[in-house]
């Protein structure tokens, strides 16, 4: 993949404004593993090695193993006090007007296989929410995906198709309360 004069400028100006805001504040934006990732990006940059980097970016993928309690507790406070953020509303609400890309459309259908790879196989779900669960049944289901990885994957293929069409039909939802919105504006 080749990148234009326009591209590498684009990159060192992003690099820049990361710089500049690494510095200006006393709390850094950026965790202290997308710190590593920046300076490693950051150096091959420089010296001109973008295309290396990808390459052994893409050879050393590594399967997550999920997060830990502390780790997936943590993730949700932030996450809480991320929801309330004016900036971040309104980054959801631009979001839900554009088309969902290739990607976004197989997480949706990944994250609905799981959930009815859960229900079937972990019947107290049925009865309560997952927020109602202690943490150690919240393991339990970890445990059950990573088991059922397999037929995850394929209810995840079979629901492309569905979780597509319900993007189509959320977005012209969308199309259509604006423009009612619109004619009684006008009345």
């Amino acid at each position: 993949m080749e990148y234009t004069t326009e591209d590498m400028e684009e990159i060192n100006s992003l690099i820049e404004e990361i710089d500049m805001l690494c510095k200006d504040d006393s709390i850094s934006p950026l965790r202290e593993d997308q710190m590593c990732e920046f300076l490693l990006l950051k150096g091959a940059v420089r010296e001109g090695k973008i295309e290396e980097l990808r390459i052994q970016a893409e050879a050393s993928k590594i399967p997550s193993k999920g997060l830990s309690p502390a780790q997936r507790r943590k993730m949700a406070i932030r996450m809480r006090i991320q929801a309330k953020k004016p900036g971040f509303i309104m980054k959801r609400l631009r979001a839900m007007k554009r088309a969902a890309t290739k990607a976004v459309i197989a997480v949706r259908a990944r994250k609905a296989a799981i959930k009815m790879v859960v229900k079937k196989f972990f019947p107290k779900l049925r009865t309560k929410k997952k927020s109602e669960l202690s943490y150690s049944e919240r393991g339990k289901i970890s445990q059950i995906v990573k088991k059922k990885s397999k037929i995850i994957d394929r209810f995840a293929k079979k629901l492309l198709i569905t979780t597509r069409k319900k993007d189509v039909a959320r977005r012209k939802a969308m199309a259509g309360r604006k423009d009612k919105a619109g004619v009684k504006g006008e009345s």
